[in-house]
């Protein structure tokens, strides 16, 4: 499998977002999972604050390895970011969404539960 890292005006990424019924055009860092030159699997993030990312995309379009694939593109966003000198990341999700097990296995925090839930991630220095 290979990642590719593009943007939100890569067409492979609009089609597939559209593939679940999502439509986003903000500036961010996108990456795509390709498998045989299919794409299974996106993820992207768009800046939160200054010091912090948001991911606020992560599809994956097989029930099989779902969960190692969508490991996967997380930690390389959080690598990307952390190489940009970013210090945390969010993610803002529906009550029931499935995702929020992965996260909490990546060690994301629930900060705040009101109208969704709004989970956090600090990211450790080595200093």
């Amino acid at each position: 499998m290979e990642v590719i890292v593009t943007d939100e005006r890569d067409e492979r990424f609009v089609e597939f977002c559209k593939s679940f019924g999502c439509v986003l055009d903000e500036p961010q860092v996108v990456l795509l999972l390709n498998n045989y030159e299919s794409t299974v699997g996106c993820a992207s993030f768009k800046v939160y604050d200054g010091e912090s990312i948001e991911i606020n995309s992560l599809f994956i379009d097989s029930m099989k390895n779902r969960e190692e694939l969508s490991y996967k593109l997380i930690k390389q966003l959080e690598k990307i970011a952390i190489d940009l000198d970013f210090k945390a990341s969010y993610v803002s999700l529906e009550e029931d969404n499935l995702a929020l097990e992965i996260f909490k296995k990546l060690d994301y925090e629930i900060v705040s539960n009101n109208d969704g839930i709004l989970i956090k991630k600090e990211f450790r220095s080595l200093i």
